[in-house]
């Protein structure tokens, strides 16, 4: 019988996300010019149509409290700036780094017009970054999905903190989730959130962590539209076999105004925040 002991979570995160499936070089994953590519393709838009404090101010909030005031901050994959630029309000000094030059040059955009002058940005990989400086908090939003060895990509946020960090994760599931939940139909979630505590307790860090759930809102112009994206989350069979429950279920919740369909699902981010104890190193 396998022992709790036994088992090498880098190991089960790297099957769990496909990274033994290295031939497949078209793969965003595995391929960095793939990657570069979406990346430039979406920076013009990110910030309008991925920005999570749009949702919610919860997990700003939380940042704010967790990080205190006038620290020195390492932002793992900042992107386009939208936690970047609000917690350069209360920290002395935000290293921004990010793979792509092209959410970089969104970022300095912002920056400039909104006149910060305590964000610095680095184009790079975290598995790549090497510096002198050490920071009192490493922040993580979203960011970690390309890293194969998370346990050493931890390890090293542990080394370049002197008081912790904090990795904030939005729970990868499809949009009517809960919905789906309530009509027993199963669908896939990503359980990266799962992995990363057993991880860092397994390496001896105390990890907190906290669900911060909130509604997201989305817009469907009719009835085909909710259909053709209920039928992208599920297999085509469970979709036609569930379909007109489905759709019942949800115009029970959505409302019809202005010619187009409103609906709010829960959403839930997860807050994974290690505080460093004085002179612990791994």
């Amino acid at each position: 019988m396998l022992k709790f002991t036994d088992i090498d979570f880098n190991a089960v995160w790297q099957e769990t996300f496909g990274w033994n499936a290295a031939g497949d070089t078209d793969n965003r994953k595995f391929n960095d010019q793939a990657e570069n590519d979406f990346w430039v393709r979406l920076a013009p838009r990110y910030t309008q149509e991925y920005n999570l404090n749009h949702d919610t101010g919860l997990i700003a909030d939380k940042l704010a409290g967790l990080l205190g005031r006038n620290k020195t901050i390492l932002e793992i994959g900042c992107g386009s700036g939208n936690f970047t630029l609000l917690m350069a309000q209360y920290s002395q000094q935000i290293l921004g780094l990010d793979f792509s030059p092209a959410m970089l040059a969104v970022l300095e955009e912002r920056r400039l017009a909104e006149g910060i002058g305590n964000i610095r940005t680095q184009a790079g990989k975290w598995e790549d970054f090497t510096t002198d400086a050490v920071f009192d908090y490493i922040v993580s939003v979203n960011s970690l999905y390309r890293i194969r060895d998370i346990k050493s990509a931890l390890l090293k946020m542990h080394a370049y903190s002197t008081q912790g960090f904090i990795i904030v994760r939005t729970i990868q599931r499809p949009f009517f989730y809960s919905l789906y939940q309530k009509n027993g139909v199963s669908c896939p979630e990503c359980l990266d959130y799962q992995l990363l505590p057993l991880l860092l307790w397994r390496l001896g860090l105390q990890a907190n962590v906290e669900f911060l759930t909130y509604p997201k809102k989305k817009y469907f112009l009719d009835l085909a539209d909710v259909s053709q994206e209920m039928q992208a989350d599920l297999a085509a069979q469970i979709f036609h076999e569930q379909q007109a429950k489905l759709l019942q279920a949800f115009t029970g919740q959505a409302a019809f105004t202005d010619g187009r369909y409103t609906i709010s699902q829960p959403r839930t981010t997860v807050i994974i925040s290690v505080k460093n104890k004085s002179g612990m190193k791994i």
